[in-house]
């Protein structure tokens, strides 16, 4: 009992250092949205994060060998990783840093109770109902769903991070069932580089060496969204979608749009969004 107890303590400091990154990643992205294309920062990302993460699985001793069903598993959560870091440019490219974390990470908890309740057997009570209801009102607001249309959606980002938090949702439930098949530590791994690859895919024709002719500020964003925001954080999230279920580990992502909205108000003089 004192060990389950001790290993839950563990995971959720763990979770809260790792929504803090995410948090801090979305000024991140603004910053390096300034210099370049959501494909070419993209790129970068997944390559720095996987050589980064490749030292974490040698030291646990982890093997690098996968099965024919975690490629199934690994590649598709790698095409929705891809998408979801897409969106993610693009967005914070169009749009407030800020009101996008705060939008998206609101949106996820819900998105993945709701899409776990439909199409896995999954189920909701009351206060889940009561929780996806009032989420909803709140990312209308965020929104300001009374006075959008076509147009804005695209303009304002909205429609980005809208379909990021999809995204996102996606890759939560996925590697939620990815335990069955393969050990967290390989899977994000892989996950990790063969959403590099995949990348390319969108960015053959990118000057993928110009990142090199970039400023200290650059590579200081990159880092942080690479090793401290995805390496670690998305590895700690893959970890506990695995141990306490997409529904329980998706809950966190609650607590960053606080650190989101902060980061972005500090750095980028960006407004509160209420």
């Amino acid at each position: 009992m004192v060990n389950i107890k001790s290993k839950e303590f563990r995971i959720t400091i763990l979770m809260l250092l790792a929504m803090i990154t995410w948090g801090l990643s979305w000024t991140n992205a603004k910053i390096v949205g300034n210099y370049g294309s959501a494909p070419l920062m993209m790129f970068w990302r997944f390559f720095i994060a996987t050589l980064s993460f490749a030292p974490i699985v040698w030291w646990h001793g982890q093997s690098l060998k996968i099965t024919k069903e975690a490629i199934r598993i690994i590649i598709l959560n790698s095409i929705f990783m891809v998408s979801y870091n897409y969106f993610f440019f693009k967005g914070t490219q169009v749009g407030l840093a800020g009101a996008g974390g705060v939008l998206v990470t609101t949106l996820n908890p819900i998105l993945t109770a709701l899409f776990s309740a439909l199409f896995f057997s999954g189920y909701l009570l009351k206060k889940d109902i009561v929780g996806l209801i009032l989420g909803f009102i709140g990312g209308a607001f965020i929104i300001k769903i009374w006075d959008l249309n076509f147009a804005q959606l695209f303009q304002s980002g909205n429609f980005h991070f809208i379909m990021s938090s999809l995204s996102w949702v996606s890759v939560t439930i996925l590697t939620s069932r990815s335990k069955e098949v393969i050990h967290f530590l390989p899977y994000s791994f892989w996950c990790f580089a063969i959403s590099a690859i995949l990348s390319l895919f969108f960015g053959w024709n990118e000057p993928l060496v110009s990142v090199f002719q970039f400023d200290w500020i650059f590579w200081l964003n990159m880092m942080s969204m690479a090793v401290a925001a995805m390496a670690f954080g998305t590895s700690i999230y893959f970890q506990a979608s695995v141990e306490l279920g997409a529904k329980k580990a998706s809950a966190y992502i609650f607590t960053v749009p606080l650190s989101s909205m902060g980061f972005a108000m500090l750095f980028l003089n960006e407004p509160l969004i209420y």
